[in-house]
């Protein structure tokens, strides 16, 4: 580990795996997700991604929380809150209509609990955070997701499908629609969105407010 190889890389090496994803530290994550979603892993690169996102990020919530950590806007929290709604984003890629995070991070605990047993002993905190993080999620995922297609199938040719900052900054602070999020779904589709734009809309507001 002192190498920069991590623990992960050395697992991967010592087990003659060629991804961290197929050691035993992600392999049992990637398998339940497998059997959540009813999809399976190894024979569609975008399927294959998201169950990655899902797996990893699942783990280094459950680590943050047991840490102290808990969602907000700033720092740490902050990282957290982002971690969480990509999990769900890439949750309801594969198809998962309902909380599912919880579910993932009691494997967690069955899987790596002897080891770290904070896990364990504040198992009760940890799920209840998450899940009260992804219920409160649930909706604004939902609306947001749908105005956000709605944007892109009203843009014509000649914005070279672009989404503008005002469009993306309503999205945000109207139905609290992270911009992160917006990106990323929009690049999925291969859109832009004018990011200069959305900061400009941000220093607005602070300046009525």
């Amino acid at each position: 580990i002192d190498t920069g190889m991590g623990l992960e890389r050395t697992a991967a090496a010592v087990q003659g795996k060629t991804s961290v994803y197929e050691t035993d530290l992600f392999a049992p994550l990637i398998k339940f997700v497998s059997k959540l979603t009813g999809k399976h892993y190894g024979t569609d690169e975008d399927v294959d991604n998201a169950m990655r996102v899902v797996a990893e990020h699942s783990r280094g919530i459950a680590f943050l929380v047991a840490d102290g950590v808990l969602p907000g806007n700033e720092g740490r929290g902050y990282v957290l809150r982002r971690l969480l709604r990509r999990a769900a984003l890439f949750g309801r890629r594969l198809g998962l209509g309902k909380p599912f995070l919880v579910d993932i991070d009691k494997v967690i605990t069955q899987q790596m609990g002897h080891v770290y047993p904070e896990l364990v002993n504040r198992q009760d905190f940890i799920y209840r955070v998450i899940e009260l993080e992804e219920i409160g999620f649930d909706d604004t995922l939902s609306t947001g997701l749908e105005l956000l297609g709605d944007i892109m199938e009203g843009i014509t040719s000649k914005r070279k499908g672009k989404i503008s900052g005002k469009q993306a900054f309503k999205l945000y602070d109207t139905y609290g629609f992270p911009i992160e999020l917006t990106a990323e779904v929009a690049a999925k589709r291969c859109f832009s969105v004018d990011l200069k734009g959305f900061e400009k809309e941000m220093e607005s507001q602070r300046e009525r407010a």
